[in-house]
Formats: C-alpha cells, sequence, structure tokens
C-alpha cells in the first residue's frame, strides 16, 4: 500500500498557500479602500525594505527626493528594514520612519495587517519605490498606499519571476526603465535624476547626524577594524585568513584590531582570536549601533570585511575598506567604477576571476557546509595583503615589503 503524505510537511504547506492567498485578498481589500480616501497632498512615502548597504548606496536619491519635496511644503515618511530605521532615522532626511519587520511581514497575518493599515493611513498622495530589483513586499506597501502617483523602477527578475513582476508592475503608475547592467550608484542616480536633475553618480557619504563615537572607543592610536561575518556563511572569507591577516598588520605596524559585527558574529569573531595575537584584539560584536560603526569607521585606518553593508558604510565615512570578494553580484555593487572612486580608491575589492561570475550566488561548485563560495576561497591571504600593504605605507611611510 503506498504510503500517504506526513501531516507534519503538508500542514505547514497548506497554512502557508492560505496565508499567502489571506494577504493578497487583504491586500485587495485595503488599496480599494484606501483609494477612496482623500489624499494629503503634502504627503510623500517612500517605501526602502532591503539591506544596510543597499540604503547606503541610495543616500543620494533619498537627498534627491528630499530636493523634490522640501520641508515645510512636504512630509516625507520612509517604510524601510526594522534593522535600518533608527539609522535611516538619524539622517535627518525623513520626517518620519516606519520600522517593517520582514519576517513577522509575511509570517504573520496581524502583522501585515497593521502595516498595510498604517501606510494606507498615510494617504499619501506620491509613493516611491526607488530599487531596481523589486520584491513583493515594498511592492505591497506601494499597492496599499492608495496614493495618486505610484513611482518606481521597473526592475529586474533578480527577486521576481518575469510573469510577477509583470502583475506587480500594474501597482505603478510610473515605471522608470533603467538599465539592468549599471552599478547600483549609477542605478540609483538615474532614477534620482526623476527628482533632481542634477543628481551625479557618486560615492556614498552618510549625514553628519548619521555618525557617533562609542563611548568605549580609545581613538588615540591607531587601529583597524575586521568585520568578518556576512549575511550568508558562503560569503565570509574563512577567519583563519582573518586571522593571518591581523597577525600581518600587527607585525608591520603598533595598530590595534576592532572586531565588528553583529551580535550573531560573536562565534566567528573568537576563531579569529583563537588563532591570533589577542592582546591587540578586541571583540566588539554586538557591542555597536549602526551610527556608531560609523564613527568607529571614520577614525580607522582601514576597514577588512567582507561583502557587507559595512563596507559600504565605510566609504560614506571616507575609511579605506579593502573586501575579499567573490563574483555573485560582480559589478552591481562591488567594484566602484573608477569614475566614482578613482584612484587612489577608498573601495578595494580583492577577486580572481572566474567564468561563472555574476551567477546571483547560485554556485555550480560543490562545497561543504560552512565553506565559503569558490571564488571567494580563491581569494588568497597574500593577495588581500598586496592591498593592504600600500594603505600602511600611505598611513606613515613605512617599507612594508
Amino acid at each position: 500500500m503506498p504510503k500517504t503524505a506526513s501531516p507534519k510537511i503538508a500542514v505547514p504547506k497548506i497554512v502557508r498557500s492560505l496565508r499567502r492567498e489571506w494577504q493578497r485578498v487583504n491586500l485587495r481589500w485595503q488599496a480599494r479602500r484606501s483609494r477612496r480616501q482623500p489624499r494629503d497632498d503634502s504627503a510623500v512615502l517612500v517605501v526602502r525594505l532591503d539591506n544596510i548597504g543597499d540604503f547606503v548606496l541610495w543616500l543620494d536619491g533619498a537627498r534627491a527626493i528630499r530636493q523634490r519635496y522640501p520641508r515645510p511644503d512636504y512630509r516625507i515618511t520612509l517604510a524601510t528594514a526594522r534593522e535600518v530605521a533608527t539609522f535611516a532615522a538619524s539622517s535627518g532626511l525623513f520626517d518620519d520612519v516606519i520600522a517593517v519587520d520582514r519576517a513577522q511581514f509575511g509570517a504573520s497575518i496581524g502583522y501585515h495587517r497593521a502595516v498595510l493599515h498604517r501606510i494606507a493611513a498615510l494617504r499619501a498622495a506620491v509613493a516611491i519605490h526607488p530599487a531596481l530589483s523589486r520584491t513583493e513586499m515594498p511592492d505591497a506597501l506601494i499597492q496599499a498606499s492608495g496614493a495618486t502617483e505610484r513611482i518606481g523602477m521597473l526592475g529586474d527578475t533578480t527577486n521576481q519571476s518575469p510573469r510577477k513582476r509583470a502583475r506587480t508592475a500594474r501597482w505603478y503608475t510610473h515605471l522608470i526603465d533603467v538599465p539592468e547592467e549599471l552599478h547600483e550608484i549609477e542605478v540609483n542616480s538615474r532614477f534620482a535624476q526623476q527628482f533632481d536633475a542634477a543628481a551625479k553618480p557618486a560615492r556614498p557619504r552618510l549625514e553628519p547626524t548619521m555618525i557617533a563615537r562609542p563611548d568605549w572607543l580609545d581613538d588615540t592610536h591607531g587601529y583597524v577594524v575586521a568585520f568578518p561575518g556576512a549575511g550568508l556563511t558562503a560569503k565570509q572569507w574563512p577567519p583563519e585568513r582573518f586571522a593571518a591577516l591581523i597577525d600581518r598588520i600587527h607585525a608591520q605596524t603598533g595598530w590595534s584590531t576592532l572586531l565588528c559585527g553583529h551580535t550573531s558574529d560573536t562565534d566567528i569573531a573568537a576563531g579569529i582570536l583563537r588563532r591570533t595575537n589577542a592582546e591587540r584584539v578586541q571583540n566588539m560584536c554586538g557591542r555597536t549601533t549602526l551610527n556608531e560603526l560609523a564613527g568607529v569607521l571614520k577614525s580607522a585606518k582601514l576597514l577588512l570585511a567582507n561583502d557587507t553593508g559595512a563596507a559600504h558604510i565605510a566609504a560614506a565615512v571616507d575609511c579605506p575598506v579593502v573586501v575579499p570578494f567573490g563574483g555573485w553580484h560582480f559589478g552591481r555593487f562591488l567594484p566602484y567604477p573608477a569614475q566614482i572612486d578613482p584612484p587612489p580608491a577608498v573601495v578595494r575589492p580583492v577577486f580572481v576571476p572566474m567564468p561563472c561570475y555574476r551567477c546571483d550566488a547560485r554556485c555550480i561548485f560543490p562545497r561543504a557546509d560552512g565553506d565559503p563560495f569558490a571564488c571567494l576561497d580563491r581569494v588568497t591571504t597574500d593577495a588581500v595583503w598586496d592591498a593592504v600593504r600600500p594603505l600602511i605605507a600611505q598611513e606613515d611611510g613605512r617599507d612594508t615589503r
């Protein structure tokens, strides 16, 4: 007798399917209800629900929108990821910030309904979604806003199938077609020109109000920052190579090292500490806000980081950054174009070209759990040291061969 499907597997699939269908119904109802409400012509909604690095690279776009919708005539509300909200609010570019828990939005019917209700209650006349790789979540907020003008990018198919992208495209009144092959800074600049014709692609820069110095920081002596974590384990350069590089820096300089990152990076940092001279290394993972991380980087000699938002924050405070880098999104976020970050570049990714670059992290090579992608694994300690060495020489004129 054939075995029946296990209820432990089937029931969650049914629940997820029913939840998605309810969310679609709720979105359609909320959008229709919202559009019947009178518009507040001074209210502008901006939706940017992606990650920290994406937000930093888009800051000039936020400035362009603020230029088009100045105070006191307009009030701009930003809906952004919970992890980014406080950092974004500190920029002073927005009049209000709505923090969205992306996991809860997808998992909780009640939370989903509450967020849509709050967005609709703005009665915004204009809603803007300035992201090339659109996803259904921010698209849903644009739809729920009921705004008379709903502006976005036609977008690519990185996060949505062509069919889904076509369906969500109908939720906008204006879609700007920006070439997919451009660097993210150039993409943001093209879109920003819809609001400020003078907008030009440039290396990101933080507002002074976004930079805070943590009380524990001793910046009277030179230090480097290492950021060994990443969103995916496969995007993490091995801890033993971070440790070897830190030892080389210590051997050539009197600098100390601060290990920074999320609380979840503590174990990675501990692995580095076990492999290096711990007397000159401090584990500060989980002890900085994004604003404080910006303050730490602003005074640092350099940053060693994986492909994370920390690299872009460093660039935005003029801290030299060296990034062991793979090819998953090569050219989209790193390297920065030479005309945007001319020599001597602030951002220095180290990579080994492979034919499979721009795979969107769909690696064709087998790897064990915990190992980096093949393209990142090919980046040696010597190769990264070759990028670090000139920065040390630039600081103190020392021969570091």
